[in-house]
Order: structure tokens, then C-alpha cells, then sequence
């Protein structure tokens, strides 16, 4: 079930994105994407996938260092629309492993990495 934080999250999503012309100068400037080389981990493909309003463990990629925005001509602020789409996903109980495993160390053994032997 979807609530109504998380329904208000997509339309703030969609008002941040909606200035994006993607020219793609934002990807020059990501380490992801210049490691990677794939098109869905750079901003201008994470703008696209969540402009089509799949939140998906993807946005999890994005390590929400800024530089995107740094090169951009119409000040699209990329990183506040994968935070919201990341809380978003949390509110519609969607939790990629990655986190269920932090959370769960957490709540086990006071921190993120599980049983320090």
C-alpha cells in the first residue's frame, strides 16, 4: 500500500525533473557513470527511468556526491529527486537487500556490519 508521504514524494520527483532537457552534461561529471558506463547508473539515465516512475533498487547507484548538478545548464537538483525516490520506495515497503542486511545489523548488533568477530 502506497502512502500518502510516498505518493506526495513521486510528485515532488516529477516537478524537480521536469526542467531536465537531457543535454547529458551531468554525466561527465559522475564517477558512476564513468566507471560504469552504463546509461541507467548516470544521472541522465536515472532522470529517464524515474521520469517514467519506476523506483527501482537502481537509485541506489547514485552515491549523492552533487557533481551532476554542477553541470547543469537548467539546475535540475538530481540528488534531492533520488532521495525522495529512495524514501518513496522505503513507503511503498520496497528495501533492496543491501539495506534489509544494514537494518537488520543493525537492529542485531548495534551496527552496520554485522558480528565483529
Amino acid at each position: 500500500m502506497n502512502s500518502i508521504e510516498g505518493e506526495n514524494a513521486k510528485e515532488e520527483i516529477e516537478e524537480i525533473l521536469s526542467k531536465c532537457i537531457y543535454c547529458g552534461l551531468c554525466n561527465s561529471n559522475c564517477g558512476v557513470f564513468r566507471i560504469l558506463k552504463e546509461e541507467k547508473v548516470s544521472p541522465r539515465g536515472q532522470i529517464l527511468i524515474l521520469q517514467d516512475e519506476i523506483i527501482d533498487k537502481i537509485i541506489y547507484a547514485c552515491n549523492l556526491c552533487l557533481a551532476c548538478e554542477e553541470k547543469c545548464p537548467v539546475n535540475v537538483k538530481v540528488c534531492d529527486a533520488i532521495k525522495k525516490a529512495r524514501f518513496a520506495m522505503v513507503e511503498s515497503g520496497k528495501v533492496s537487500k543491501g539495506n534489509k542486511e544494514i537494518l537488520d545489523n543493525v537492529r542485531k548488533f548495534g551496527n552496520v556490519h554485522g558480528k565483529i568477530s
